[in-house]
């Protein structure tokens, strides 16, 4: 009796223990997805550290956030739900770039925000996910810096945290302002009933620039000369042809925009309609006829 009374003792003293425990001890290793968070960003020079005011930095709020089995999940949401299901790739620069892009294709708006005189400006009230945030407008006096991912909450050293600064570097412009600018068409089709030509949109930070017919006669492409790179620039397809889908890739300064033909009518699946339509009346017919007889001759 004396070992199961010892045996009693010591559950009992752990079940007391447990009760307690404060209940905040089983979550610790959990955030809170309901609680509001703060994206703060710092612009200044990478040589003197100046601040870089009069620039417009825009956020755009690209994915969810949720627990699952314990781990934090992103899922895109919004105008970004068509980029993907599921955001994996939230620490790349190249992933950022990526949906940077894909915000100026699909002419996406974020909250965008201006630096005053110390550089700085600040996003309020954002929940819990992850955020894309670009300089969609420069001061004209550096390059602008490299579109980047920020997450909320993220994780410092075990313990979650809801309020994030910022501090992208870029550098001061030198050399040459200006660049050239390509646009190429592809078409991804057998080359059947194809429009004899697209237009093109030239987009210069969110608005139409310029516009240029391509064809045959210019191999589908053209340049736009001596433009100003510290600006935002974007390719588009003015009326996409029917029964096309089109996407877009950026290398350097060169577009290239591609149609694809979203149905391509060979014929080979159209033969056998009318072919496998008789056959079926045949057997439905014969079915009956030998049905009939069979009835007359068990009469």
């Amino acid at each position: 009796m004396k070992k199961h009374n010892r045996i009693l003792l010591s559950f009992l003293l752990m079940i007391g223990l447990l009760i307690a425990m404060p209940a905040g001890v089983y979550a610790a290793g959990e955030p809170d997805l309901n609680e509001k968070g703060v994206i703060g960003i710092v612009l200044e020079s990478e040589e003197d550290k100046r601040p870089v005011a009069e620039t417009d930095v825009t956020l755009y709020r690209v994915a969810d956030a949720e627990l699952v089995d314990g781990k934090l999940r992103y899922s895109c949401v919004g105008d970004f739900a068509g980029y993907a299901k599921t955001l994996d790739d939230i620490k790349s620069l190249e992933s950022a770039q990526k949906l940077f892009q894909y915000a100026l294709d699909h002419r996406i708006s974020g909250q965008t925000k201006y630096t005053d005189g110390t550089g700085r400006t600040q996003f309020d009230g954002l929940e819990a996910g992850v955020y894309l945030i670009s300089e969609t407008k420069g001061n004209g006096l550096y390059e602008r810096f490299l579109p980047f991912l920020a997450v909320l909450p993220y994780d410092n050293d075990g313990k979650w945290e809801y309020n994030l600064i910022a501090k992208p570097k870029f550098k001061e412009q030198g050399g040459d302002k200006k660049a050239d600018i390509t646009v190429k068409k592809i078409w991804n089709d057998d080359g059947k009933n194809r429009p004899d030509s697209i237009t093109a949109e030239l987009w210069c930070d969110g608005q139409v620039y310029d516009t240029a017919e391509l064809s045959d006669e210019n191999g589908w492409q053209n340049v736009w000369k001596d433009l100003d790179i510290t600006k935002e620039w974007s390719v588009k397809e003015q009326s996409i042809p029917a029964e096309y889908t089109v996407t877009y890739s950026k290398n350097g300064n060169i577009y290239t925009i591609y149609n694809t033909r979203a149905l391509i009518p060979t014929g080979q699946l159209r033969w056998p309609v009318p072919v496998l339509a008789v056959g079926g009346l045949v057997l439905i017919t014969a079915g009956i006829v030998i049905r009939t007889r069979k009835r007359k001759e068990d009469e």
